[in-house]
């Protein structure tokens, strides 16, 4: 049998679009007014500019551009590498809209250009998030961690990943 790669895109929602226009507006809009207003030493300058320069280009590195599944393995694009997830400890997956209702960052990105890293909530516990699009949430229990992603089609990634999941077993 030849596993065949079923990629999906991960659509930005209006949250994520929101959040990150406002980050880049503060992340440069302030630097830049701190700049034009003067009373700034060459030091200053340097830490307004690179500074905010540098924090968009890691953001902008960890965005989340799409997942494929690859036979057991799920993968998520990011903009110049693929993080891959094991899925053969899959025991659940649901498209959830309200997966990170009342979730709480704990280290990784809220906003600017994904939702990513790792998160706390009162449903799962501790869990990873690959997210872009609250209302296409799907969470993956792996019999060791949870994992949250948002593919552009839930339903199909959801009936795709079913199938795995029943075959595996």
């Amino acid at each position: 049998m030849v596993d065949v790669a079923r990629s999906f895109q991960a659509p930005w929602g209006k949250l994520l679009k929101v959040f990150s226009l406002f980050g880049i507006l503060v992340i440069i809009g302030v630097p830049g007014w701190l700049l034009l207003t003067g009373d700034c030493t060459a030091t200053e300058v340097m830490l307004y500019t690179v500074i905010p320069i540098i924090i968009l280009f890691i953001a902008l590195l960890f965005t989340v551009r799409g997942y494929v599944i690859k036979g057991n393995v799920l993968g998520v694009r990011r903009l110049l590498w693929e993080t891959e997830i094991d899925l053969s400890s899959l025991v659940s997956v649901t498209h959830d809209p309200k997966a990170m209702t009342g979730s709480i960052r704990t280290m990784g990105n809220g906003g600017l250009f994904s939702f990513s890293g790792k998160y706390r909530s009162g449903k799962f516990g501790s869990f990873r998030a690959y997210v872009t699009d609250f209302r296409n949430c799907v969470v993956l229990q792996l019999s060791e961690q949870v994992i949250v992603v948002s593919p552009e089609n839930p339903e199909m990634f959801v009936e795709i990943l079913s199938n795995i999941q029943s075959t595996s077993c």
